[in-house]
């Protein structure tokens, strides 16, 4: 799962050239996250603080906190970073709701839960992030990030219970043409093309 973490950190492509003190802000937590994840997060949690209004620095301190909880770390560390997770996954879905980038943030999220401990939460939230996941698809089809994460939560379970993982990978497919065709700007959300790509050179295999 570690990977992951560093496949999808390096998604960066921003186009600002005049910048306010919000931008660099946000640049600099961003640029971070490429080396210290922790340290990104406090800078965007400061500004989250600041800009109240936008979902995006609160989504990033969500993101930095998800990639420190695949299980690198201690429990105790683990389960600290996935609770801060919440709360700014929280703070972001309350600034734009019915939002599926914050979805797949969620969706993320319950998975790190489950990997933490599977007996505790393996059926408390597999029913709930294959929904979200649904819901998501059905606000964006054509979101790369969308795609993609709920293409791994199905191979993930299918894997789990001993099924061919096949089926999803024209899902796969999908999702990296998605992101061939994506065009974004500002801080929207852009990473996934690599991690794609890598899982599907493993449906190729």
């Amino acid at each position: 799962m570690k990977t992951i973490a560093t496949l999808c950190i390096a998604f960066l492509s921003l186009t600002i050239t005049a910048q306010s003190s919000y931008e660099k802000a946000m640049l600099q937590g961003l640029e971070l996250m490429k080396t210290d994840l922790q340290a990104a997060s406090q800078q965007l949690e400061r500004v989250a603080t600041a800009e109240p209004e936008k979902w995006e620095p609160a989504y990033y301190v969500a993101l930095c906190n998800i990639h420190s909880s695949w299980g690198q770390f201690s429990k105790e560390k683990t389960q600290l970073y996935m609770k801060k997770a919440q709360d700014y996954i929280n703070d972001a879905a309350t600034i734009s709701p019915e939002n599926p980038e914050i979805m797949v943030l969620q969706g993320m999220l319950n998975t790190c839960w489950i990997n933490y401990d599977g007996q505790v939460y393996g059926m408390k939230l597999s029913g709930p992030t294959t929904a979200l996941y649904k819901k998501a698809l059905q606000i964006a089809p054509e979101n790369p990030r969308v795609v993609l994460s709920n293409a791994e939560w199905l191979m993930g379970s299918a894997k789990y219970f001993g099924k061919d993982i096949t089926p999803y990978c024209g899902e796969i497919d999908r999702a990296v043409t998605l992101f061939e065709k994506e065009k974004t700007t500002g801080f929207v959300p852009s990473w996934g093309k690599n991690r794609a790509l890598e899982v599907q050179e493993t449906c190729n295999q």
